[in-house]
């Protein structure tokens, strides 16, 4: 066992299988996660209380260890391994001197960075949370001081997961992810009855920690010696830090979007911060199972062809990938849409996850399916841009879409309530009627609106970069792939109801049956039609080729 999860991967494709196949039991363990969220504690105050504080870490997070380490550590690192990897690291190599100064200063960053939060936590709360009660923005203020050891973990663990990613060794970092879920699942489980509410944020903890303890034996094991009191390593480390810049601001607009988003909803009906976060997992496994494995393992043969001055190359790359990535997201956003109340009820309906959680949640997820494709496409974007060296069009655009949601989310908010007729059209189409307070669906409409306008703004700033004779293999027409998704949206749409009348419908079982076969159908009217019309990028010279 221990020879298979330090297995070197030779290739791109058995890297990028890895690399899926960690995302997908990650995200299968998040639906896992939010079940029993959703069935200990529904839609309600609980939840609202800690997605609110678990903004704050996840922030962090999200800025300073995935934006920043896992973008600029891993090539300095790689470029300092001037010897061969079987012989693994030196305790005294440059390298090890470079991960080694990367961690201790990325420990004590995030030390102190969480020590002034959890002194200034009543404040930062009031701002990311300001709709909640007075009682339970102490209590998220308690739960945030808590979850904010998770960055100190998780930025410690992706130092690790960039020096066995250098060496090629994806298999421990893959699973890492799960580590951390199942953290979360055993807090919510077993912790919650004797801790209450911060059973959560200790499972939190837990999840952060086993992130980091499975990949110790393995750093090691690859050569990693960690010298505590090393603090400088010169040169590479301050470049380190000078790159994580342009990738702190790249992605700083999303989550900014998110806080936003928390801010607003906490001031809605209760449990709309809880549904607008159920609803938002479920609908973002396709991004990290489609938009971003493919992007990822396009993103060293975009970052190779163009630093050539390859542009036909680069292009025809990127298409591949592009279409490679349409083919996908076309039918799942159909499904996502179609499908919204049987996912919903079979992933969340269970013990206190009421109908009419289940309602709004579903037609959340309904709505966030609609910008699907652009969703799973932009990972792509920015990997084409960043392969350019070109960090500020998707982080101007990104900024763009933040503020275009924020005031899009306030202007559909306020009609909402002034305008009776505009509320009446709502609650209409998306079958919400008698349901108590509609109004946390504007923010996936407003969040899927405005993802439609980045991914339109990002391809047309990509398409101005290149000569209009070399962009034939991106501008090709997609009539084919329409048709073929309208062919399976009949199919899956009229299949329902059949479906509906002969099996038992309040069962869970029954619900899941009626999707899946439904569902089914329709995927198998999809990939037939697009072999049929030779637009199966796997079944044609269209496939996917990308080199280390």
């Amino acid at each position: 066992m221990f020879r298979f999860l330090t297995k070197q991967s030779r290739g791109l494709t058995s890297a990028s299988l890895i690399i899926a196949g960690g995302a997908i039991l990650s995200r299968l363990l998040g639906l896992v996660r939010d079940r029993v969220f959703a069935s200990q504690f529904g839609a309600g105050r609980e939840l609202d209380i800690y997605y609110a504080a678990f903004r704050v870490p996840d922030f962090i997070y999200s800025i300073l260890i995935l934006g920043a380490i896992s973008a600029t550590f891993i090539p300095l690192f790689s470029s300092l391994l001037h010897k061969d990897e079987e012989e693994g690291l030196k305790p005294h190599s440059p390298a090890n001197h470079l991960a080694s100064s990367m961690l201790t200063d990325i420990v004590v960053l995030l030390a102190i960075l969480a020590l002034i939060l959890m002194l200034f936590a009543p404040f930062v709360i009031a701002v990311v949370a300001p709709g909640l009660s007075a009682a339970d923005k102490q209590q998220a203020t308690f739960l945030t001081r808590i979850m904010l050891l998770q960055p100190i973990f998780l930025g410690a663990s992706h130092v690790l997961t960039g020096i066995l990613q250098s060496f090629r060794k994806f298999v421990i970092t893959s699973l890492a992810p799960s580590f951390y879920n199942l953290g979360i699942i055993f807090g919510a489980l077993f912790l919650v009855k004797p801790f209450g509410l911060q059973g959560l944020a200790l499972g939190v903890i837990l999840g952060a920690a086993l992130h980091l303890l499975v990949q110790i034996p393995f750093a090691r094991h690859a050569g990693f010696s960690w010298d505590v009191g090393l603090r400088n390593s010169g040169l590479e480390l301050k470049k380190t830090i000078r790159l994580m810049g342009p990738r702190v601001f790249a992605v700083m607009s999303d989550q900014i979007d998110l806080l936003v988003v928390t801010a607003i909803a906490s001031t809605l009906a209760l449990g709309s911060i809880a549904i607008f976060n159920l609803a938002q997992n479920i609908g973002m496994a396709p991004v990290g199972i489609i938009g971003i494995t493919f992007a990822t393992a396009a993103f060293p043969a975009l970052s190779r062809t163009y630093s050539h001055q390859h542009t036909q190359e680069f292009l025809d790359t990127f298409a591949r990938a592009f279409r490679s990535i349409l083919f996908f997201s076309i039918p799942l956003t159909i499904l996502f849409i179609l499908l919204r109340a049987q996912m919903v009820r079979v992933i969340l309906g269970s013990g206190h996850f009421g109908w009419q959680d289940t309602r709004l949640t579903a037609a959340a997820l309904g709505l966030f399916g609609i910008s699907l494709f652009a969703q799973t496409l932009i990972p792509l974007f920015a990997r084409g841009f960043y392969a350019m060296h070109n960090t500020k069009t998707p982080m101007i655009i990104g900024a763009a879409a933040t503020v275009t949601n924020l005031v899009l989310s306030l202007s559909l908010l306020k009609l909402l309530t002034f305008a009776p007729s505009f509320y009446a059209f709502v609650e209409n189409a998306l079958k919400l009627n008698g349901v108590r307070d509609i109004s946390v669906v504007i923010l996936p409409l407003s969040f899927s609106f405005t993802t439609i306008f980045e991914f339109f703004a990002l391809l047309f700033f990509f398409l101005l970069r290149f000569p209009r004779e070399n962009l034939a293999s991106l501008v090709q027409p997609w009539y084919k792939n329409i048709a073929a998704a309208a062919l399976m949206t009949a199919t899956t749409f009229l299949a329902l109801r059949p479906l509906a009348n002969v099996l038992n419908m309040e069962s869970t079982f029954g619900v899941f049956l009626q999707g899946f076969v439904a569902g089914t159908l329709g995927l198998v009217v999809y990939f037939l039609t697009t072999a049929l019309l030779k637009e199966n990028p796997f079944l044609s010279s269209s496939k996917l080729k990308v080199k280390s």
